[in-house]
């Protein structure tokens, strides 16, 4: 029996980071790769554009601070979490190196008291995992709520007759021109910088529903 790694921790070091802040960094000691040519672009297409929303995210203020704050609230779960299952290992490699002195019932008790520990770390592991996406997918929709009407109005100012996400609709390359993005969050830097969040609790919300009925 052994305790499998935290599946929380690397949560908050990347697990929450929207893709375009997490540019891939050359290995260390690994020799530069030659610049790339520039691409030659073709001319604007009349009512196409296109927008990043890993981008507006990853460059808006508001979208690193959410960022920032999941950050520390996936540290305080690891903090939450570490001890516990520390704990649950040390006891295990006690009880690995006792077994020989144990009689069988004994041994058999305590294997199964350690497995009781292991079953509801596991299970109160998977609630904080859960809190963290929920807290997530609430905050970013709070961002991305505000950002609607700014898409909205540079849609209309730019006489757009599409708006394609390029994050989701397989874009690889546009015409810079085309790009709303950075206009994006130009209008979201203005109208919002900061969320104050804390974690959600999925088994306060789960009690409240059942007193509901």
């Amino acid at each position: 029996m052994n305790v499998r790694p935290l599946l929380l921790a690397g949560l908050a070091a990347c697990a929450l980071v929207p893709a375009a802040s997490a540019a891939t960094a050359p290995a260390a000691g690994a020799p530069a790769a030659p610049a790339a040519s520039p691409i030659r672009q073709g001319p604007p297409i009349p009512g196409y554009c296109v927008f990043s929303i890993n981008a507006v995210l990853g460059g808006s203020k508001v979208g690193q601070a959410v960022v920032a704050r999941l950050k520390v609230l996936g540290a305080q779960v690891n903090a939450e979490l570490q001890p516990e299952a520390d704990g649950i290992r040390t006891d295990e490699r006690a009880l690995e190196a006792s077994q020989a002195s144990l009689d069988a019932a004994t041994l058999q008790a305590k294997r199964a008291n350690l497995e009781l520990r292991v079953t509801n770390f596991e299970k109160r592991e998977q609630q904080r995992q859960q809190e963290m996406q929920a807290t997530q997918q609430k905050q970013f929709a709070v961002v991305l709520k505000e950002l609607d009407p700014i898409m909205r109005d540079l849609y209309q100012q730019r006489s757009c007759a599409i708006l394609v996400d390029g994050d989701a609709g397989g874009v690889r390359i546009t015409n810079p021109a085309m790009d709303l993005s950075a206009q994006a969050v130009t209008g979201l830097d203005g109208k919002i910088q900061t969320l104050t969040f804390d974690r959600e609790h999925l088994d306060q919300a789960g009690a409240g529903a059942g007193a509901a009925h």
